[in-house]
């Protein structure tokens, strides 16, 4: 790749992170006004009760929707004629209404189980997350619309709905957190997955009309990114059951208080970073999947994506390290203020959860499940365990390691995959730009605290 492609690229992937960054910078505004408020006037339980309610929905949804949209973004993005298109179009639209249905229907039946295992065998909370049943279906139709947009680079669409729905569900979120309180948790989780359904429709790529979908053409046409959808469902299956695990063991040990303080932390560290990495997806997984029967291409799109991803997030890291204990006060209370460990320690793992992420897409733009479920398992095992015990043994500060440690292991399973299945061997300079970036962040620690 020359020099002038490259610094192309740059401009190309930067203009993206400034679209869509800029919309979830909205969202994420939006989305601290709801946790400031909630921790304001509901503490530390209420942080703790949306935590269990959000890990089960996620959970759930993660179980029944087939990661439809990393998925279908594999399909969608492939070269093929206009009238392909439009029906693989068609049929990723079906799919999301199915498997939104078969969501609902599920968080619905397994409430009592999601209440038993978060509250000690207790069935008091069955009917808040039957009540989430809402909102599942709402994700699901969600991911085939952005999944569409994605793939016809149609950013600005996704940028626009996801900001407008982050402003629309916290107009409506304030007067229904004062009024209600506690009761307005189940609300609130609904009425944001709502928004962005609806605003997905307004912003829609519009439908093209296609020979009936019968139930031959669904799974004749579905059934690539629906098998592929099912590895990525159960990887990311196992990482949300890691984080429903992981807040059930800190909400039996230490109580919603000590799950709302943890879950503040982990919300600031992977919101904020996550700008970066939620854009560069969009824009680089589409890209990489055209360029993958080009392997030297490919290589070089990773290459330039980890050192950009880099780049990027060395100085957001050093800001947070600075500033943590007036963020969380900012964005939270006082109260929350014994989080500060584990934001300081778990910066640094935010890099290299940075860098992963472009190794896990390219083993997904290959479509190679096997390769992908089993970096998932492994990082999914060594996950829960290094923070199970550095919960243990440092509490917030022991977690702040153990999420170093697991993304520093997760970057070495990836990397060592491709190696070993692509020939993808990223340029010395780039490690030595990741060791760099590594030892300022460190040095940063050190010196302020």
């Amino acid at each position: 790749m020359s020099r002038e492609h490259k610094s192309s690229l740059t401009v190309r992937v930067l203009s993206a992170i400034a679209m869509l960054g800029s919309a979830q910078a909205v969202n994420i505004v939006c989305s601290v006004i709801r946790a400031k408020l909630i921790a304001v006037w509901l503490g530390p339980v209420g942080v703790g009760l949306n935590t269990i309610l959000v890990n089960g929905s996620n959970l759930v949804s993660t179980a029944t929707q087939l990661n439809l949209r990393d998925s279908s973004v594999r399909d969608l993005s492939l070269h093929m004629s206009a009238e392909a298109a439009a029906l693989k179009t068609a049929v990723v639209r079906r799919w999301a209404l199915m498997l939104g249905l078969l969501g609902a229907l599920s968080v619905i039946i397994l409430s009592p189980v999601l209440s038993a295992t978060a509250y000690n065998g207790s069935l008091s909370y069955s009917l808040y997350f039957a009540a989430l049943a809402p909102g599942v279906f709402c994700t699901a139709y969600s991911a085939g619309e952005f999944a569409v947009m994605q793939a016809r680079d149609r950013l600005r669409q996704i940028a626009r709905a996801n900001a407008v729905a982050g402003l629309a569900a916290t107009a409506i979120a304030i007067p229904l957190l004062y009024f209600l309180r506690l009761r307005s948790i189940v609300i609130i989780i609904n009425v944001y997955s709502i928004a962005v359904a609806v605003c997905a429709y307004i912003w829609r790529e519009p439908p093209v009309r296609v020979a009936p979908l019968t139930r031959h053409i669904l799974w004749q046409q579905g059934r690539g990114f629906l098998i592929l959808g099912l590895s990525i469902s159960f990887s990311a299956l196992l990482t949300t059951l890691i984080n429903y695990i992981l807040s059930a063991y800190i909400n039996t040990r230490g109580g919603e208080t000590a799950l709302g303080i943890y879950q503040s932390g982990y919300t600031l560290v992977n919101s904020y970073v996550g700008i970066i990495f939620s854009a560069i997806a969009v824009e680089y997984y589409p890209r990489l999947t055209r360029f993958i029967g080009r392997p030297t291409m490919a290589r070089t799109l990773m290459a330039h994506e980890v050192a950009l991803v880099v780049k990027l997030v060395t100085p957001v890291a050093i800001i947070f390290v600075i500033f943590s204990d007036f963020f969380i006060r900012l964005l939270y209370s006082s109260s929350f203020e014994a989080v500060s460990p584990f934001v300081t320690y778990a910066i640094i793992g935010a890099l290299f959860r940075g860098i992963s992420i472009c190794y896990a897409y390219r083993i997904l733009a290959a479509g190679d499940t096997r390769a992908y479920i089993f970096t998932e398992a492994v990082s999914a095992v060594i996950g829960l365990a290094l923070n199970v015990i550095g919960y243990r043994l440092g509490s917030y500060a022991g977690l702040g390691i153990a999420y170093i440690l697991w993304y520093v292991a997760y970057t070495a399973i990836t990397a060592l995959t491709c190696r070993h299945r692509y020939g993808v061997i990223l340029p010395r300079r780039q490690w030595l730009l990741i060791a760099a970036s590594t030892l300022l962040i460190s040095i940063a620690i050190i010196i302020i605290h």
